[in-house]
């Protein structure tokens, strides 16, 4: 694909990540003017994707993104409800639209009709919003404004008036006379601020036949009530408010049934309705070339090593007069860190889009395959760059039809089995140092490792009569080509495509490990290198070197009442630890006298029960800090160190959790072998 298009697909992947916050908003009671914004915004993003399909030479797609964008249409003329069901033929279509994308953009042809297994359900949708007889019901006449603004008035402006007073909704009209130098600027401020507290349906031009000067406004603004002052009006501007059309006056016979009591809008800190994820249901968005903002940070790195070295060559001044400048190098230091994590979350996205393109599948997939799952996230807040997620979203897809299809049970056989009716599926993301881990973990039947064998030995992959590991067999799952199925499922087939998405996670530099128990539930577990990230760390020192041990894996800091050598065993939250010195860790002179200060570990296992914790002794805890951690390619075979930073204070090197807690158990083995 021609790379002068780069900017077009990312722009394509905003509006599906857009399209999934607004289908989210629409999930739970919000304020009817939250509603409207929210299918307004889906309108406009089809409507874009249809355009942009259509320049990138895809007319199918473009098709496709039309008949999405004339359902959105006809939600926002009033003419189709939100229910659960419309939403999730919403969600569906949206998924459709993004998988396709994903195919053209892998150099995958067309389909005839991206919206094929959609076809009937829109149909239906189209069927239910058409009027009976071709009539139009239009209840502007009970607008209280003269003839020619009525006739000002568009034809979706006349649908949204009558949506409106049939659910309820009183409009007012608030008319504002703005000076003619400011009055683009103040319209805009004034209607971002009604916008707010209701839906604006129009803004109309007045004539005033007075004397006063400037320019004359009437907005229409469907809203319960309006409060005045956060309106925003300056002193001169001659507000007027006043009732239009009251839903009273509206016939018994047309008035909508009464649906669920909509819930007040949560604003943000500037006033801005949000959406359940918390994000902003407005916000302006800045592209800039990627290679642009990768020049910033090139010069940026080269601008802090020059700080480094000059907060060095201020410590070995030794001048008494330093201190001062000391301080304002570690004010740089702090505005340099600060603007590097700006420019790194320039480049991220939250791992929930990626969970938001997998509920709406497993919920689908669960009603067709009639398996009752319980669905859960954790991790969601976590910041990836976006090419790693955009590469990762087809394999997760892979991996969640294969544990609904082959992993969970159905409810009948999980209920004999002792298990709850509905399956389990848990997906989560967590940072690990300078990797990112996603577990993705089921309690259905687990890998049958003594079929997967057999499948093995007669496709010539084992030996038969040799001995094999069960990471062996799962591993073998991985293979091209392997599959232990007869006939391939039309959802998906375990080992069918596996290759395809190891391929994919070693691509990214990354590992796929799988584990099962028989009838507890199996754990594809990706673990992907971040090539940027910020890391919070906890800052020791051991002798007279720093070290920063990132958080994510440290569960306690504790004081010991008497001085521990390594091997002892300690006491934490009620659990007997074994306790490592952290310099015997790294090949360092212990300190003879003890610690007493430890930084208790956790590596998480592979399943939910498991895991190993361990405490190391350190001789002083220095506090917490946030690094960006720089690659250091000459430590890159050094055991236990993954990166650094030059500190005021010398090097710090960052520890990687993991390997420190390998080394730890490796030296307490060779204590106890007395080696």
């Amino acid at each position: 694909m021609d790379p002068s298009f780069d900017d077009v697909w990312a722009e394509c992947e905003d509006l599906f990540v857009q399209a999934r916050q607004r289908l989210t908003t629409l999930k739970s009671p919000q304020p009817a003017h939250v509603v409207q914004a929210s299918v307004n915004a889906l309108f406009r993003a089809t409507h874009t994707l249809k355009g942009m399909a259509g320049m990138l030479g895809f007319p199918r797609f473009s098709q496709a993104a039309h008949r999405m964008e004339d359902i959105f249409d006809l939600m926002r003329q009033g003419r189709l409800r939100s229910t659960d069901s419309l939403i999730e033929t919403l969600e569906s279509g949206i998924q459709a639209l993004e998988s396709g994308l994903d195919d053209l953009r892998r150099g995958r042809p067309e389909p005839d009709d991206y919206l094929q297994a959609l076809r009937r359900q829109l149909g239906e949708l189209e069927a239910l919003a058409r009027p009976p007889d071709g009539a139009v019901l239009d209840l502007t006449s009970l607008l209280d404004l003269p003839p020619d603004a009525l006739k000002a008035l568009s034809d979706y402006e006349r649908t949204r008036v009558t949506a409106v007073l049939l659910a309820g909704i009183p409009i007012h009209g608030v008319s504002i006379r703005l000076d003619l130098a400011t009055f683009d600027e103040r319209l805009r401020s004034i209607s971002e601020a009604a916008g707010v507290q209701g839906e604006l349906i129009s803004t109309l031009p007045l004539e005033m036949h007075d004397d006063r000067d400037g320019l004359f406004f009437l907005l229409l603004v469907a809203a319960p009530a309006l409060d005045l002052p956060r309106l925003g009006v300056l002193p001169g501007e001659d507000l007027e408010v006043m009732e239009l059309a009251d839903p009273a006056r509206v016939p018994a016979g047309l008035k909508a049934d009464p649906g669920t009591p909509a819930m007040p809008a949560q604003p943000d800190a500037t006033g801005a309705p949000t959406s359940p994820g918390g994000v902003p249901l407005d916000v302006e968005v800045l592209r800039l070339p990627a290679q642009r903002v990768e020049a910033l940070e090139a010069r940026l790195m080269a601008v802090a090593q020059v700080r480094d070295s000059a907060s060095l060559v201020l410590r070995q001044l030794q001048a008494p007069d330093v201190e001062r400048p000391m301080a304002m190098m570690g004010e740089i230091e702090a505005g340099l860190l600060e603007v590097q994590k700006s420019l790194l979350q320039m480049r991220m996205v939250k791992v929930e889009s990626l969970f938001q393109r997998i509920q709406p599948m497993v919920k689908a997939l669960s009603r067709d395959m009639g398996k009752p799952v319980r669905l859960s996230f954790q991790g969601g807040n976590l910041e990836l760059e976006r090419s790693l997620l955009g590469r990762l979203a087809e394999p997760f897809l892979h991996l969640v039809r294969n544990a609904l299809d082959h992993g969970l049970e159905g409810p009948s056989e999980r209920v004999a089995m002792g298990k709850t009716e509905a399956g389990s599926l848990k997906i989560s993301a967590s940072q690990r140092g300078r990797n990112i881990r996603f577990d993705i973990r089921d309690d259905g039947r687990g890998f049958d490792l003594a079929r997967i064998e057999a499948r093995g030995i007669s496709m010539g992959l084992l030996r038969e009569g040799q001995l094999h590991s069960s990471d062996d067999l799962h591993r073998l799952t991985l293979e091209p080509g392997f599959s232990t199925q007869e006939r391939a499922s039309q959802i998906s087939g375990r080992g069918v495509g596996m290759d395809v998405v190891r391929a994919e996670v070693e691509g990214l530099g990354g590992e796929i490990h799988i584990s099962s128990e028989p009838r507890r539930g199996s754990l594809v577990r990706l673990s992907l290198p971040l090539s940027r990230a910020v890391v919070g760390c906890l800052k020791v020192r051991c002798g007279q070197q720093a070290f920063g041990i990132p958080l994510s894996h440290v569960l306690r800091v504790q004081a010991s009442p008497f001085a521990l050598l390594g091997g002892s065993r300690v006491e934490v939250l009620g659990e007997n630890l074994p306790m490592e010195s952290l310099q015997a860790c790294l090949g360092l002179s212990e300190p003879v006298g003890g610690q007493r200060l430890l930084v208790v570990l956790r590596q998480q296992g592979a399943t939910a029960d498991t895991g190993l914790e361990i405490a190391l002794g350190v001789d002083e805890v220095l506090g917490r800090s946030e690094l960006l951690l720089r690659s250091l390619p000459e430590l890159a075979q050094a055991p236990g160190i993954m990166g650094g930073s030059l500190q005021e204070e010398g090097i710090l090197w960052v520890l990687d959790p993991e390997a420190l807690m390998g080394l730890a158990m490796e030296s307490l083995m060779r204590r106890v072998a007395g080696v």
